[in-house]
C-alpha cells in the first residue's frame, strides 16, 4: 500500500470511528456485520445455542452500542467489543442457568442431503469437543475460544480478560488438561 493509500485508509477508519462514537446507525450496522461471527462464536463456546445465543449476542451488541461514546481507542476495536461481549454473555449465561438448565441442541443435517460418513463423524467430534469446552470454567472457555478458534495472541486475550499473560497461559494449560481428561473418558481423539 502506498503512503497515499495508507493515509486514506487511516482517514476512513477515523471517520468510521467518529461515526461510531456518535452512535450512527449505519456505522453501527457495519460494526455488527464485521463482528457478529466473533460474538456468536463466543456464545457457542460458552454453551449457548439457538435463541439463547441470538439473545445473548443481541444483548452484547446493545451493550457495545451504549458504550460506544466512551470508546477511547486504547485497545483495538475488536478487543474492546469482545471484552464487552464476554462480560455480557457471562451474565446472560448465569441468568439462564438460574432460571432453566441450558440444553445443548445438536445441529441437524438436512435430511435430503446426508453428509459423507467421515464428515458426519468429524462434525460430531467437533460438536462434542466444543460442548466440552462449554462445560469449562467461563474464563477457560473464553480463552480457548479466542486462542484456538479465533487465533488471537495471548496478549490480546489477556487484554480482553483483564489479566496478565501468564494467567492466560495457565487458563489454556488447565483447559487443555481438563479437555484431555474429559475427551479421553469419552474416547474422543481431537
Amino acid at each position: 500500500m502506498s503512503g497515499r493509500e495508507d493515509q486514506q485508509a487511516r482517514e476512513a477508519a477515523g471517520t468510521e470511528l467518529q461515526a461510531l462514537r456518535r452512535q450512527d446507525a449505519g456505522a453501527f450496522g457495519r460494526l455488527v456485520e464485521r463482528h457478529q461471527a466473533l460474538v456468536l462464536g463466543l456464545c457457542q463456546s460458552l454453551g449457548l445455542r439457538g435463541a439463547d445465543s441470538d439473545d445473548a449476542a443481541a444483548e452484547a451488541f446493545a451493550a457495545v452500542y451504549r458504550a460506544l461514546p466512551g470508546f477511547d481507542g486504547r485497545a483495538e476495536l475488536a478487543t474492546w467489543i469482545y471484552r464487552i461481549a464476554w462480560r455480557t454473555i457471562i451474565k446472560v449465561r448465569q441468568r439462564l442457568r438460574r432460571s432453566v438448565a441450558a440444553e445443548l441442541s445438536e445441529d441437524r443435517a438436512d435430511a435430503g442431503q446426508p453428509p459423507p460418513e467421515s464428515a458426519a463423524e468429524q462434525k460430531e467430534t467437533n460438536e462434542r469437543i466444543w460442548q466440552a469446552v462449554a462445560a469449562l470454567d467461563e474464563r477457560q472457555a473464553a480463552a480457548v475460544e479466542m486462542h484456538y478458534r479465533r487465533g488471537w495472541p495471548i496478549e490480546q486475550i489477556a487484554e480482553v480478560l483483564e489479566c496478565p499473560t501468564g494467567t492466560v497461559k495457565t487458563l489454556l494449560f488447565r483447559a487443555r488438561e481438563r479437555l484431555r481428561a474429559v475427551l479421553s473418558r469419552e474416547e474422543i481423539v481431537p
